[in-house]
């Protein structure tokens, strides 16, 4: 689902913006907008992590196949959640966006 947050809303806005070089979606819709392109960008990097460190566990623990259920849905949510956090709004971050 990363992933195609990526897809459908990163590449897509990146475009839109490229072409119009303005915003006409107000000022609302700009900050959710932004929200959901840096929480996508961060959720895709994380879960790249996640896959790679559980990878890693399989190839060195390859007998702890039963505590990977459990380690997994973990280590996701910690994705998830840092990526909910550093794609919360922040005040002079959104203002150098809103001026692009």
């Amino acid at each position: 689902s990363a992933d195609l947050m990526m897809t459908f809303v990163v590449m897509p806005l990146d475009a839109a913006w490229n072409v119009t070089v303005q915003w006409y979606g107000g000022d609302v819709l700009c900050k959710l907008l932004c929200f959901l392109k840096l929480f996508a960008m961060h959720a895709s990097a994380f879960v790249l992590v996640v896959i790679s460190l559980d990878r890693q566990h399989a190839i060195l623990h390859p007998l702890d196949a039963l505590t990977a259920h459990c380690r997994n849905r973990r280590m996701l949510l910690v994705a998830w959640s840092l990526s909910l956090l550093l794609a919360s709004p922040q005040g002079e971050r959104e203002n150098t966006l809103q001026e692009r």
